[in-house]
C-alpha cells in the first residue's frame, strides 16, 4: 500500500431500498423514515468515535482513527436499521470499511484505502458488512474473532488481489446456502465455465471470481432494467463454486426441469444449467447466463 497519508479506517454505509419505500408510502413518510435511519447512523458514528465525512445521496462517508471503531459503529448500524425493520421493512444498509493511509483535505478523504472501502460497500448485501484483510489484521483479538474469510477477488485499480472479510454481526450469518455441500467431491479439481453472447468465463485455480450485472466494470456486462448494477457474484469458496446474489430483484438458477429465485442468498453451482439476472431463465431470451462446472 501507498505509505503517504495518515493511518485511519474509512467506512462506506449505503441505505437500500429506499425508491420501493418512496413508491409505496408516498416521498413524506419514506422520506422521514429514511432521515430516521441517517440518524441512527449518524448517532452510531458518533458513539463510536467516527467523523462524518460527507453524505451522497443514500450514502455515508465516515472515518475513524482505528478499524475497531469503525467495526463497532457498522455493527451499530445493523442493529438499529434492523430494530426499525417492522416500520420500514425495504430498508437496509450495506456496509464496507478497511483500513490504511488516508490524504486529508478540506475535510475530504481521498487515496486508496477510500476507493479501496468504496469497492467493499459495492459488493455487500443489504444487512452485510464487508471488510478487508488490512482492517481484519489492525483489529483486537475479540472482535477480529468475529470476522470470517468469504472469498479473494481482483478489485478494480488494484493489482494484488484482496481477500474480503465478512464481519458477522448478530448470532444467525443471514445467508442461507442453497444445495448441500456434499454435492461436489472434496478435493477433485474441476473448472466452472460462463457463457454469455458468445463469450467465455473460466474459474479454475488461476481466476476465483467473477461479477456480472450493469456496472461497466463488471466481467459479465448484462444489460436489462431489472438488472441491478452489482447484481451478482460468483466466486470459489474450499473448493466449490458459490453464485450469491446481491439484487433488488433476484437471481434465478435453472437446472434441469427446476428453476429457484435467490433472494440474497448463495447457491453451489454444480452440473450445467442457466442463470438469469433478474427475470426468470425462460424470459430472458439470450440475456442467459450460461454454466457448467466439470
Amino acid at each position: 500500500m501507498d505509505a503517504d497519508g495518515t493511518p485511519l479506517a474509512i467506512l462506506f454505509a449505503d441505505i437500500s431500498g429506499s425508491t420501493s419505500l418512496y413508491e409505496k408510502l408516498g416521498n413524506s413518510r419514506a422520506l422521514r423514515m429514511v432521515n430516521d435511519c441517517f440518524g441512527s447512523m449518524r448517532t452510531a458514528l458518533e458513539t463510536h468515535h467516527g467523523t462524518l465525512v460527507k453524505t451522497i445521496g443514500d450514502e455515508i462517508i465516515a472515518r475513524f482513527d482505528s478499524a475497531d471503531h469503525a467495526l463497532q459503529a457498522a455493527s451499530a448500524m445493523q442493529v438499529a436499521l434492523r430494530a426499525r425493520a417492522a416500520d420500514a421493512p425495504q430498508l437496509g444498509v450495506k456496509i464496507g470499511f478497511t483500513y490504511g493511509p488516508v490524504i486529508q483535505e478540506n475535510a475530504d478523504v481521498f487515496g486508496d484505502t477510500v476507493n479501496l472501502a468504496s469497492r467493499m460497500v459495492a459488493m455487500a448485501n443489504p444487512g452485510q458488512i464487508l471488510t478487508t484483510r488490512h482492517a481484519v489484521e489492525v483489529l483486537t483479538p475479540f472482535l477480529r474473532s468475529n470476522c470470517r474469510n468469504l472469498y479473494t477477488t481482483n478489485v478494480k485499480g488494484k493489482t494484488e488481489k484482496i481477500v474480503v472479510f465478512e464481519v458477522m454481526w448478530h448470532q444467525d450469518k443471514g445467508i442461507t446456502v442453497v444445495g448441500g455441500p456434499g454435492e461436489m467431491e472434496p478435493g477433485k479439481p474441476v473448472t466452472a465455465k460462463f457463457s454469455y453472447r458468445g463469450k467465455e468465463w473460466t474459474l479454475d485455480e488461476a481466476r476465483d471470481a467473477v461479477t456480472a450485472g450493469r456496472d461497466p466494470v463488471s466481467d459479465i456486462l448484462v444489460a436489462g432494467d431489472k438488472v441491478s448494477r452489482n447484481h451478482a457474484r460468483i466466486f470459489t469458496r474450499q473448493g466449490k463454486y458459490v453464485l450469491v446474489d446481491q439484487s433488488a430483484n433476484g437471481t434465478f438458477v435453472k437446472r434441469e426441469n427446476r428453476e429457484i429465485l435467490l433472494q440474497r442468498e448463495e447457491y453451489i453451482l454444480t452440473g450445467h444449467g442457466q442463470i438469469g439476472l433478474g427475470q426468470s431463465v425462460l424470459d430472458s431470451g439470450e440475456e442467459i447466463i450460461t454454466y457448467e462446472v466439470a
